[in-house]
């Protein structure tokens, strides 16, 4: 300990304190951290009351286990939740010996635990037969199998010794939360999100009274991994079976969620009301200009060769826009890595990382590999590692450190006739939507409106426009609408007659749009519920939802499916209204630049682009 060891040694044979002031400061300036520390911990402690703990098998209740009279492993990672969880129960654990056990000691035995000190490397034999006296006592035991230095994830022996000290059966204590951060430490610790789920699971080590380490690592392992599982379902993440995403198909990383809270709708709602006005708010008008010269910036330290970009080694196809969300860059993605397949090619679509989009791409894009992760370069590259002959960038036109062989620009044509065409956040443009056809190679325009004499007038504008900023440059024009609608569970499924949705739900950037054409297609859609992007309902709106959509069931849209779908009980239908993509002009050429690109009849030096 750091007060009575050191100030002993530093007393005269008198009794006197040598060096009484230095040394009371020296302590002092110790020990505030230490308390700090301890304070800090406990200060954090009360957030554990937002988060919710479940079982894996039952999401849908509240889980607090009682622990017995045994022996339970852990990981070290897991060390927060759990000790919250189980505080006030009749436990026992061991805290290493250094600054860092006294921190935790001092916490855990405020919250009811009783503490032994020692640790693997350090007075072992000693907590261990504090520990056994604890379970004699009729304590259960608590152990971080990998503490106190790790390696990670790498059970020790001291479990199974204590287990066959106590003569004691082990349970294994899996742990994993929906949404949280990993602090930078050896065991990457995790420190739950507040409000968020955190899955729990206890499972006994079947391999007699006094199983070996071995059998208790694995039975950890198995029971985290359950629990990371059910976490991932619970971030609306793409469900086991929903999905696949062809053969040969990977993706980088686990998938990222996006949390709709009321809050973050509210907040889209009220900027896509002020992109419709003429005179944005003064503030948004502001940090618009701030935005602007930010990007402006970046694009000249690209061409002036100051920021490179890096080839991935394969033809490399753009397809991205001057505006968020909304304009179909994920379905045309699609559509061309099917293209590409039809003629013989073997693409992979690198995405940014959101589920629903990833597995919208896996369903329209059969065959190609689809790979989510905020680097594209890193994607490429393993893409084409991996055997891929081109690949295409969904939302790719700003990621200029990843070589493009072909810029595809999207222009969606709501954004130009319904916007006052200001950069973000007074508007709904990145950047200028005529700086950035100077950079494309083709232009497809877009929309979700029926196609009207009106709409014909102003694609002629748009031809005529775009002709003279970027002559030579070809134009298609595409015309989204929808299929009738299908069944998407057992329950829709299992509908007798035509379907009679009343609930149209959707997490999309333009709902309005889907609200119309889902009115246009059903005439029993009563109520509308519309999410932030990527985002899912409270459980308050779930229960809202699941009272408006009555039997008749939900309609939504495929990009929604794989988020919404584990949302609802498989008796309650869920609809889709499946979108489809009409040529309306110029693809011929847009498409024989696609084939030249993939086959390297075009590519262009990534040296010369800088």
């Amino acid at each position: 300990m750091l007060g009575p060891g050191r100030g002993a040694r530093d007393r005269t044979p008198g009794g006197q304190p040598a060096r009484a002031r230095t040394r009371r400061g020296v302590l002092s300036a110790r020990r505030i951290p230490l308390e700090i520390a301890v304070r800090l911990v406990r200060a954090v402690l009360p957030i554990s009351r937002t988060w919710r703990f479940r079982h894996p098998d039952d999401p849908g209740r509240p889980y607090r286990p009682l622990l017995k009279h045994e022996v339970h492993a852990c990981w070290h990672e897991h060390l927060l939740p759990l000790t919250c969880l189980l505080a006030g129960q009749e436990l026992a654990t061991l805290a290493s010996r250094d600054r860092d056990g006294e921190i935790i000691s001092r916490v855990l035995r405020r919250l009811g635990y009783d503490v032994a000190r020692g640790s693997s490397t350090r007075g072992g034999s000693a907590g261990f037969r504090q520990l056994a006296r604890s379970f004699a006592a009729g304590r259960g035991v608590v152990l971080t199998g990998d503490g106190p230095r790790g390696p990670r994830r790498s059970l020790k022996e001291g479990t199974a010794r204590i287990a066959k000290l106590t003569d004691s059966p082990v349970t294994v204590v899996g742990v994993a939360a929906s949404s949280g951060r990993r602090l930078r430490s050896w065991d990457r610790f995790l420190v739950p999100a507040p409000g968020t789920t955190v899955f729990v699971s206890l499972t006994p080590v079947v391999a007699g009274p006094a199983p070996g380490t071995g059998d208790i690592q694995a039975a950890l392992r198995r029971e985290v991994a359950r629990c990371e599982q059910a976490a991932r379902e619970a971030r609306w993440s793409r469900p086991p079976g929903v999905v696949r995403s062809g053969k040969g198909a990977a993706r980088d990383t686990s998938p990222r969620p996006r949390r709709g809270t009321p809050g973050r709708r509210s907040l889209e709602r009220r900027l896509r009301g002020q992109w419709r006005r003429r005179r944005p708010a003064l503030p948004l008008s502001g940090l618009a200009r701030i935005y602007g010269s930010v990007h402006e910036g970046r694009r000249r330290l690209y061409d002036l060769g100051l920021l490179s970009t890096h080839s991935a080694g394969i033809p490399v196809i753009s397809v991205g826009g001057a505006t968020v969300g909304g304009s179909g860059k994920t379905p045309l993605a699609a559509f061309i890595a099917r293209t590409l397949r039809e003629a013989g090619h073997r693409p992979a679509i690198l995405a940014r990382g959101y589920a629903d989009e990833l597995d919208l791409l896996a369903l329209e894009a059969p065959g190609a590999s689809i790979r989510g992760h905020p680097d594209r370069l890193r994607s490429a590259r393993r893409a084409a590692a991996a055997g891929a002959t081109v690949a295409i960038v969904d939302d790719g036109f700003q990621h200029r450190r990843l070589f493009r062989d072909l810029d595809l620009l999207i222009l969606d044509r709501d954004a130009l006739r319904r916007t006052n065409r200001a950069r973000l956040p007074a508007g709904p443009f990145r950047e200028s939507w005529e700086r950035a056809i100077s950079r494309a190679d083709a232009i497809i325009s877009t929309g979700r409106e029926p196609w009207t004499p009106e709409l014909s007038r102003f694609d002629a504008e748009l031809r005529a426009r775009v002709a003279n900023l970027a002559p030579g440059v070809p134009l298609a024009t595409a015309a989204f609408g929808h299929r009738p609608i299908e069944a998407a569970n057992a329950g829709a499924r299992g509908w007798s007659g035509s379907p009679a949705p009343r609930l149209a739900l959707t997490g999309i950037m333009k709902p309005n749009l889907f609200f119309a054409q889902a009115g246009a297609a059903c005439a029993s859609v009563r109520e509308r519920l519309a999410l932030s992007d990527h985002g899912m309902p409270s459980p308050r709106e779930r229960t809202a939802a699941i009272r408006a959509a009555g039997r008749g069931g939900v309609l939504t849209t495929r990009k929604d499916l794989s988020r919404l779908r584990p949302l609802f009980d498989a008796g309650l239908p869920i609809w889709v209204l499946p979108e489809t993509l009409a040529w309306k002009a110029g693809w011929d050429d847009v498409r024989c630049l696609i084939l030249d690109t993939a086959a390297g009849r075009r590519n262009r030096d990534p040296a010369v682009e800088g």
